[in-house]
């Protein structure tokens, strides 16, 4: 359980991990954080963000290691994907909530608290690329300078199609039978091994991966349309 320490730093168990070795989760790793709100609502809580939020202003400030706990993991897939490796993405998670925290007195209440850690989230992958850049460009290391700008420069470009396609990626999840439903959440919410997905469907592993396989195939092509049909 994450919990805020002494002087209000945030103080996060080191229970991330890296990315998991098997090929199917490195497959989905660019997608899975698109999973917010649903993922969100799967979390089992007594309360809801707002009336977190409300407590911690309030005083209780070992509350928001509740809003810790449920999107830690949704996070780092979303910050991941967008920096040099694991381990700075884990240190952008933990300045994240701590940024959070520090500053949840300007955090509007109705809003999406998870949207608002994406884009504090995103700042701080900004930073991290700018300092790669300076210090790229302060030892003479031309490709990496490189690297560096067109990162920051696919930012803008991220963020100008992130909205929709959130957006369509949860209207497809709700397209699926609650039987797959619950097959995504034993792999991306309880995170059970393909094995243990297997045993619960009555099948082995490689069934299980199977399923999931044609599940993120709907679900791309669900988007890929939906997407083309906004812009149409």
């Amino acid at each position: 359980m994450a919990y805020v320490g002494p002087g209000g730093a945030v103080v996060i168990p080191n229970n991330l991990g890296g990315l998991p070795a098997d090929d199917w989760r490195l497959r989905l790793q660019k997608i899975s954080y698109v999973f917010d709100d649903w993922l969100q609502s799967s979390v089992a809580t007594d309360m809801d963000d707002p009336e977190i939020i409300a407590a911690v202003r309030a005083g209780d400030r070992e509350v928001f290691g509740v809003l810790v706990e449920r999107y830690q993991r949704t996070l780092y897939y979303f910050v991941v994907g967008k920096v040099v490796d694991d381990t700075e993405a884990k240190d952008i998670v933990q300045k994240t909530f701590v940024a959070a925290f520090q500053n949840l007195a300007e955090f509007r209440l109705g809003e999406s608290f998870f949207a608002w850690l994406k884009g504090i989230a995103l700042n701080h992958c900004r930073n991290e690329w700018r300092r790669y850049q300076s210090q790229a460009r302060l030892a003479g290391r031309l490709l990496e300078e490189k690297r560096a700008e067109l990162e920051l420069a696919s930012f803008d470009a991220r963020a100008d199609e992130g909205d929709g396609r959130q957006t369509a990626l949860r209207q497809c999840l709700q397209q699926l039978s609650p039987h797959e439903q619950t097959v995504v959440e034993m792999r991306f919410v309880q995170e059970l091994p393909l094995a243990a997905i297997g045993e619960q469907l009555g099948r082995g592993a490689e069934a299980a991966r199977l399923f999931l396989y044609r599940i993120r195939q709907r679900l791309a092509d669900c988007v890929k349309k939906r997407l083309s049909f906004e812009t149409s």
